[in-house]
């Protein structure tokens, strides 16, 4: 079998971008052609081992019509057995546009067609009734998550679609770790500071929580000073700290009592699952794709909903009597390892492409 994925963009590496490198990595350990092309961007260094060419153009929302020339002549140029993986949205729409007309189908690789992307991001809506359009539409799409897939169905009747997790390479397995120390509890968040990943919440969250409680920030991003500003207002300051971007953080998840993660809408949650290789358990937001990731593959609390009320209570919980111990964080290592395990994704897609 021979793929070739067209892709948005590979920098910076984040959810979408680790998922397409370990995707690729892991069908060519299972004997699959691979290569690649990416729309926006060059090429990480980190990535030279892999058959990738780049169109080099901006990221601006033009590229979505200004990448259509340039890929119809680089389609072109595939074999014919050779099949087309679009990543996301913002490559389904140039690469279906692409294609019109030639005879030639693809596949869309879907990540985060999510129901609050939808009501909050004006662009996924109109790429998402874009791709819809006969001519623009996969003749498969294999979705991340169960969310993903029932958006998908909702939007699309009638359109095939599969749901095959992303791969996460096996690692040994961790023992949980309980809470050490009473009067300093060390909540943690490892996400970009973006509206979409509702750290606003964590914050109230926190102002609710006994005063031993302090929150570590990782991330940086375009609320950093609004989030600094409410941490002010709601008499933080003092339990509250901001890292700004970390380069990587195992070190702070062996330190942290528990992963606080309030976000709205998750592509597939690998932060989640550093968490659980590291022992620590996460409270999170009872939404897609979350909810199908804890506890089944992430020893942890949903809250009871999305207010930050329910996400207090589950940090209560989660540093309390209701903690996790060795038995559930066993059990998610062995579901990780039967259906994230790269080879075992990799034989999924190559069925269902087949």
């Amino acid at each position: 079998m021979r793929l070739h994925f067209v892709l948005p963009q590979l920098e910076p590496m984040y959810g979408m971008e680790v998922a397409a490198a370990l995707l690729m990595r892991s069908l060519l350990a299972h004997g699959v052609e691979v290569s690649a092309t990416v729309v926006s961007g060059p090429v990480p260094a980190s990535l030279q081992d892999l058959t990738i060419d780049t169109l080099g153009l901006g990221t601006r929302i033009s590229r979505l019509v200004e990448a259509a020339p340039p890929l119809r002549r680089r389609l072109k140029e595939l074999a014919p057995d050779v099949r087309i993986v679009a990543s996301g949205l913002w490559g389904s729409v140039p690469v279906g546009a692409a294609l019109a007309g030639s005879g030639r189908s693809y596949v869309a690789w879907e990540h985060s067609l999510l129901p609050e992307r939808l009501r909050t991001d004006a662009r996924v809506r109109t790429l998402a009734r874009l791709t819809r359009i006969r001519g623009l539409r996969p003749r498969l799409v294999v979705a991340v998550s169960d969310g993903v897939a029932r958006t998908v169905r909702q939007l699309a009747p009638g359109q095939p679609v599969t749901t095959i997790a992303n791969p996460v390479p096996t690692r040994p397995f961790v023992a949980p770790r309980d809470v050490t120390h009473l009067d300093r509890v060390r909540l943690l968040t490892t996400s970009a500071l973006r509206p979409g990943k509702n750290h606003s919440c964590a914050l109230e969250a926190l102002a609710l929580l006994p005063g031993t409680y302090h929150l570590t920030l990782a991330g940086d991003g375009a609320e950093r000073q609004v989030l600094h500003d409410k941490a002010r207002s709601l008499g933080l300051s003092d339990r509250v700290t901001f890292l700004g971007w970390v380069s990587g953080v195992a070190e702070l998840l062996a330190e942290a009592d528990l992963l606080v993660h309030p976000s709205r809408a998750e592509t597939f949650g690998f932060s989640l699952v550093e968490a659980a290789e590291a022992g620590l358990p996460v409270a999170a937001l009872p939404v897609p794709t979350l909810d199908e990731m804890i506890p089944t593959f992430v020893p942890g609390i949903l809250a009871a909903d999305t207010s930050p009320p329910a996400l207090a209570d589950a940090i209560l919980r989660l540093t309390g009597n209701e903690r996790p111990g060795v038995e559930d964080f066993e059990k998610a290592w062995h579901a990780r390892r039967a259906t994230l395990d790269p080879a075992e994704v990799s034989r999924r897609w190559v069925v269902a492409l087949s």
